[in-house]
């Protein structure tokens, strides 16, 4: 249980009064009241696995089957989008219309409460994922995937996961499952006020593996010169690689990471390449965080380790860079520790430096270069950096990935390059320095989003996931501040119209100063 204030009117907190699990703050508040704080995922068993129920119905509305893919065709269309330069797919998106009114089955459940199910099934299919065009929870109601083996499966995705309201319904995304044929499992208890609204828009039928798990065989195109990143070519990058995630669009991926601010308040705001855009709508993109093998080891998705959607912020084809606020923030889960890269806009060539990666969708690796240099010539001059690997390398998926300088920070973000093991390795990275002004528009330039105070600092350090913000007005618009461990307030005023969510896993402090203005809307929560 955590507490959950909502503030209507101006208070003032008094000095150091701690708020932390199972305990109440004691201040003036028009509504007080304890909640339960779920994870982006909850991690139980789905309902169907404790209780007695019927097996599903055999009809067409209850279990959808997809047509096998024609291997053929995605084959030429794979080799005109890697002659364009687009991220790989991995799977294949049918267009579907399935929602809980014209699809599945629902059965009513011995304690009042009530259950939907649907199967859908794709021949061959190595791996299942979900897009949705609109998703919404009621409070207590849970949403499940397993596959039909039951072996596997993933939430229950509550109230937590929505990104809209009532009135403005947005899309969502589930992760993989790896099988051809799975259950999708609602459950609303009794005395639900409100119907929930899943409607799954495409179902992606996975024909490339996207994991690691059983050998490196499984994908013999990977090259064999990468390093992993827990490896000791990774020694110095213990916190840096926790900002970088695997970008999942719908049906390919790219590499991004998150960014430090010049409001050091944990904004998640995460940098990939521009090209890596697609038809998937922002919400309903997947980043997997701490996907990484042992050294020379194997690895799973950790399907615990996800955040879902982000919102466009800035992008630009000249540096080939996209920039975005993710629409969950990684350290509202307990099972992601990330971290804030720090970055440098110097015109200046790094003297050395690393990217940090995943290549074909593999666990994280890390390249490194002791030769950085301004590209000449023709080719993307005056705009990009280039690198050349004298360890490791990048493919197909390392897209949007950022290269570090010798002290750690970013100078720019993949763009494309020869892939090919040292020494004939060599990418080009969009260059920060050309990125901060970009196009002259806070839509297609770094500036306002890396530097939110607007002191033009020419480098900024990067930072853990604990957080102090002093001195700061947070005005109109929704802002998440949430740390890993403690988040620590002082004279920080939140003005009228401002929806904030202050999480810390450990403890929120609240000291002198702290203000919520008449109008805006203010929740606490602490602890997992």
């Amino acid at each position: 249980m955590t507490v959950k204030i909502i503030i209507y009117f101006i208070n003032l907190f008094k000095p150091n009064r701690t708020m932390k699990k199972l305990t109440t703050v004691i201040i003036t508040v028009l509504t007080c009241y304890f909640v339960a704080y779920g994870q982006l995922s909850t991690r139980e068993e789905p309902v169907s696995f404790k209780m007695d129920i019927p097996e599903m119905m055999s009809s067409e509305r209850t279990k959808k089957l997809l047509p096998r893919l024609d291997m053929e065709k995605i084959r030429l269309e794979d080799r005109e989008d890697e002659a364009n330069g687009k991220p790989p797919r991995f799977g294949y998106k049918h267009e579907v219309s399935y929602n809980l009114d014209n699809s599945g089955e629902w059965a009513k459940l011995k304690d009042g409460g009530k259950l939907w199910r649907l199967e859908i099934s794709c021949p061959g299919a190595l791996s299942i994922n979900l897009l949705y065009d609109k998703f919404w929870l009621p409070d207590g109601a849970k949403f499940f995937i397993y596959s039909e083996d039951m072996e596997q499966h993933i939430g229950a995705f509550t109230s937590e996961n929505n990104k809209g309201d009532n009135d403005n319904i947005m899309g969502f995304a589930t992760g993989f499952l790896y099988t051809k044929s799975i259950v999708l499992e609602y459950f609303e208890p009794e005395g639900t006020k409100e119907s929930g609204i899943i409607s799954i828009s495409q179902v992606v039928s996975g024909y490339r593996y996207v994991y690691d798990i059983v050998n490196r065989a499984n994908d013999p195109d990977l090259l064999t010169c990468h390093n992993d990143v827990t490896c000791p070519a990774g020694n110095g990058y213990a916190n840096e690689r926790n900002a970088v995630a695997c970008m999942v669009m719908g049906n390919s991926a790219c590499t991004g990471a998150l960014l430090n601010t010049t409001a050091n308040d944990n904004s998640p705001v995460f940098l990939s390449a521009d090209h890596c855009f697609n038809a998937t709508p922002t919400t309903q993109w997947v980043f997997y965080w701490h996907y990484e093998a042992p050294c020379n080891g194997n690895a799973n998705w950790d399907f615990n380790r996800a955040t879902t959607g982000a919102t466009l912020l800035a992008r630009s084809a000249n540096t080939d860079f996209m920039l975005l606020r993710l629409n969950e923030h990684p350290a509202m889960n307990s099972n992601i520790t990330p971290y804030f890269l720090g970055w440098d806009r110097a015109n200046t060539p790094a003297s050395s430096g690393a990217g940090i990666h995943h290549p074909r969708r593999s666990p994280k690796k890390i390249s490194l270069t002791n030769k950085v240099e301004n590209n000449s010539g023709s080719y993307l001059s005056g705009t990009h950096w280039k690198a050349t690997w004298n360890s490791g390398a990048t493919e197909v998926g390392s897209s949007g990935s950022p290269l570090l300088n010798q002290s750690n920070r970013v100078v720019g973000q993949l763009h494309g390059g020869v892939t090919d093991c040292p020494p004939k390795a060599y990418d080009y990275y969009g260059r920060l320095d050309v990125s901060w002004t970009g196009g002259g528009a806070s839509s297609s330039r770094l500036k306002e989003h890396l530097d939110p105070l607007d002191t033009n600092p020419s480098s900024l350090d990067g930072k853990n996931c604990n957080i102090t913000i002093n001195n700061q007005t947070y005005g109109a618009g929704t802002h998440v501040l949430a740390g890993c461990g403690d988040v620590t307030i002082y004279n920080t005023v939140f003005s009228s119209n401002a929806t904030v969510r202050i999480h810390g896993q450990n403890s929120v402090i609240l000291n002198p100063g702290f203000e919520a203005q008449l109008g805006s809307n203010v929740t606490i929560t602490v602890g997992p």
